[in-house]
This record gives structure tokens, sequence and C-alpha cells, in this order.
């Protein structure tokens, strides 16, 4: 059985930013539902296998077009809400340029905001490396992960309307804006550095190992 990874701050620290009820129901309402409807719908044997290799696989993994489609869709929320708690800290540290990504943060909060306004509907920005170590930044509908590309997550950013509607009224560049000043670029940065030594915390996590 699956047990939901939960943020290490509390609803309330990113006030008055970012509202306690948003960050009560994103976390204990939206967040725990992907992971009840998992323990619901899945063997426990499936839900024990790396969601990195399964989202990867697909296709080779479930034969049923909906089995396919009810773990890319509630995986895929866990897996992303997982790593997004972990993504942002309601005392970020200022930090000019992110080591292992060798780009200054200015850029990446700029390339951020573009990636999430250019997404039409739900979905989420990522940054990535792909397996040559190339790191990118590009959004996914829904709850598509870059897994499903073969590309390892180094963090995300949500732009599912639940996440802004209450705080910024459905306006998702001032999101944007507002959640890029909460990013924990040095948590970022350790996490990038495993990945790059082909260590994906994110499995660990997911399946609290």
């Amino acid at each position: 059985m699956l047990s939901q990874d939960l943020p290490t701050w509390n609803f309330d620290s990113f006030e008055p930013y970012i509202s306690t009820e948003t960050m009560f129901v994103h976390v204990a309402k939206l967040h725990k539902g992907y992971v009840d409807k998992l323990n619901n719908k899945f063997f426990e044997y499936e839900l024990a296998q790396k969601p990195s290799y399964v989202l990867k696989n697909l296709d080779s993994y479930f034969d049923s077009d909906i089995r396919r489609k009810q773990y890319r869709d509630l995986m895929g929320g866990n897996v992303t809400h997982t790593l997004f708690w972990k993504c942002i800290t309601p005392d970020p540290s200022p930090m000019s340029r992110v080591n292992s990504l060798s780009r200054d943060t200015a850029g990446l909060k700029s390339e951020i905001i573009r990636e999430g306004l250019s997404r039409f509907g739900s979905g989420w920005v990522w940054g990535v490396l792909t397996p040559q170590g190339v790191f990118r930044i590009y959004s996914t509908r829904n709850h598509d992960t870059p897994y499903m590309r073969g590309h390892t997550p180094i963090f995300c950013i949500d732009v599912w309307e639940h996440a802004y509607f209450l705080d910024q009224h459905g306006n998702r560049k001032a999101w944007l804006e507002n959640i890029c000043e909460f990013i924990d670029w040095r948590f970022i940065d350790r996490h990038a550095s495993r990945v790059r030594k082909g260590i994906d915390d994110l499995d660990t996590w997911v399946l609290d190992v």
C-alpha cells in the first residue's frame, strides 16, 4: 500500500502569498485523493514497482488501455505532487547560480513562466535531464511526466488551475511569478547532482522505502 509523501512545511507556511486553504486542499484533499485511488484500483505488487520504470514502459506494462490510463493519471498525479512539495520552500535561500544546471535562477524563472503560460489547459512545467545529461525545461499536459519521454525530472511547477484559483483567481501569470519566488534551488541542485550520478530519489519518496 502506498503512503502519501507529505511536505515538511505547514499549510500556513506560505501566508499571505499562498493561502492556508489552498495548501490544505491541495495537499490533504487533491494529492491524497490520487494516493487513495491508487491503493483502491491497483494491486500491491503493481504499486511496489518503481514509478519511473512503469511510467517509461506503460505500453508494455499494462495490456489494458483503461489500466494504462488510470496508472498514468493517478501515479502521474502522485509523482508530480510528491516532487512539487520538495521543490518549494517558505524560506528560500538566494542563489545566483544553480551549480548542477549551470544556469542562473533569473533565467530559469523566466523559462518556467514562459512554459507555464504556453501550456493550454492543465499541466506541469518541468526541469529535466535527458539520458545524455542535457538539462531542458518544458511543459506537459495533465499529469503526464517526463518519464514517458525517457527523461528524469529535476523539478516541477503545477499549472493546474486548482493551484492558484482561490488566491490568484485563475491568473496563471500571477501564480507563476509568485511560486517562482518560493522555489528551493538548493534542493533542486542536490537532486540534480544525484540524478547525474544515476540516483533518482523520487522513486524512494513515492514508495516510502
